[in-house]
């Protein structure tokens, strides 16, 4: 009877592993390179650890690991070998504040948000993406349904964090979000989420301190982590709460308001304390060493607030990627601010500074790109976008590199596994047409995405999410 048992056993684990290794006739049909027993060779590597770009690298990946890696590799029995001369890797994207939803095309009425199920994940894999936060929610079922088919091998995407909904109170106007009315109501929306297969809670701008420790007391009990856009509690409150992440950089934080209201949103003030608040203020930097001793990380998200004159419609190259009304009311909107967005200059620089002197003390910045605002982030295109706005806020690009991958693979308490190219790590990587490690816009060269193994035609991912943006 127990050899019996065992042998069933044996034969469930198989069935499932099948089941989530086999590829859908849709997700096959976007693999360029099967998962297997192959040998990338002679590429020059950055591995997400920081370190400077070596090159003439092999790369030995069987199944979904990384076996070795190392100079003139050997090719095993059995194994291909793949020669990219000329071609550059990095590990695959980790990217911590991004959504399956997109602003409303429709003109007028209120501001809203639509579910891009269809579109999204495809193009996040795209550019790169391997591993993504939904840093907030709008269809939370449908955020697990994708995550699920993806997890399946029923569709092409990231491997999906999911977080519930934008837990706040009234006062955020979004229609498509629901409110609490207590601590305790907050309380309950954690388990509810939770139970539906949420793994990250995200807080909003109009909750009570008493909200946030009461969501913090419930989301660590049942081991998920905090983030939050935040706006009526401080950072410093926030982080002496327990919160685990900040959205937004610098660009959400109220603690620069001189005589701040306990619990009370103004973002007015916000953003005028944040205007008259010098770049090197004793305030910043005493914020800044109280955030990187609570352990709390903060997300760069730098590019949503990338200014208009005399950059591109949508950064990253997407343009193309836009349902027609989409992209008539972003290029409009764009169009009208040229010349005009000088103090959003302003603060676009002084934001870049705050978020590298926080990373040059030791805190821990993650990256995420947040297709919401306006409609011109985009995801995939964005997030190459992303890269090459932290070498110009100053970063080495390995530097830049490592906030976008292993950074927040230690966000997710995963960098045991993704995050670096290194021997023993899940097979996840970019391989690019040029040499990233002397040209950062070499990232808009995906060739092929590597995610546990199976690489993905970066191009084909692309075309087939073209026009769909802001429909489906």
């Amino acid at each position: 009877m127990s050899r019996l048992f065992q042998l069933l056993c044996l034969l469930g684990f198989t069935f499932q592993l099948k089941a989530q290794t086999s590829l859908s006739e849709e997700t096959q049909s976007y693999v360029a390179q099967p998962r297997g027993h192959y040998v990338l060779q002679n590429l020059t590597i950055l591995d997400g650890t920081g370190s400077a770009a070596v090159t003439n690298q092999d790369i030995l990946i069987k199944d979904e690991t990384i076996m070795a890696v190392g100079e003139d590799l050997s090719v095993p029995d059995g194994a291909t070998a793949i020669d990219l001369t000329g071609k550059s890797a990095m590990p695959g994207m980790v990217m911590l504040h991004e959504h399956l939803f997109y602003p409303k095309t429709t003109p007028g009425g209120p501001y809203g948000l639509d579910q891009m199920t269809y579109s999204f994940p495809k193009l996040y894999l795209a550019g790169g993406v391997t591993t993504m936060r939904t840093a907030g929610s709008i269809m939370p079922a449908a955020d697990v349904n994708i995550k699920k088919a993806i997890e399946r091998g029923d569709k092409p995407g990231p491997k999906i964090d999911v977080t519930t909904p934008h837990i706040d109170r009234e006062g955020t106007g979004v229609f498509e979000l629901a409110t609490i009315n207590s601590s305790a109501h907050a309380a309950d929306a954690v388990n509810f989420y939770a139970d539906m297969g949420c793994t990250s809670v995200k807080v909003y701008n109009f909750i009570t301190r008493e909200d946030l420790s009461a969501i913090i007391d419930v989301a660590h009990a049942r081991d998920m982590k905090v983030t939050g856009h935040i706006c009526s509690i401080t950072y410093r409150e926030a982080a002496d709460l327990g919160i685990d992440n900040l959205e937004h950089g610098f660009y959400s934080t109220a603690d620069f308001i001189p005589d701040k209201e306990e619990d009370i949103c103004h973002p007015f003030k916000m953003r005028n304390a944040l205007l008259a608040t010098g770049v090197d203020g004793k305030i910043v930097a005493d914020l800044i060493d109280h955030l990187v001793k609570a352990e709390v990380a903060l997300t760069s998200t730098i590019n949503v607030f990338e200014p208009y004159t005399d950059r591109e419609v949508v950064p990253g190259g997407g343009i193309d990627a836009l349902f027609p009304p989409a992209k008539e009311k972003v290029f409009k909107r764009w169009a009208s601010k040229q010349g005009k967005d000088s103090i959003d200059y302003l603060l676009f620089n002084k934001a870049k500074v705050w978020e590298k002197q926080f990373y040059d003390v030791g805190g821990l910045l993650v990256a995420g790109t947040d297709p919401t605002y306006d409609g011109r982030i985009v995801a995939g295109y964005a997030n190459m976008r992303l890269l090459e706005l932290f070498v110009e806020m100053g970063f080495t690009i390995p530097e830049a590199i490592k906030i976008c991958t292993l950074h927040g693979a230690k966000y997710l308490e995963q960098d045991n596994t993704i995050g670096t190219i290194a021997k023993d790590k899940i097979a996840d990587l970019l391989i690019l047409d040029k040499d990233i490690s002397r040209d950062i816009s070499a990232i808009r060269s995906i060739n092929m995405v590597i995610k546990n193994g199976i690489g993905y035609d970066s191009g084909k991912l692309f075309k087939a999410a073209e026009g769909y943006v802001g429909i489906r």
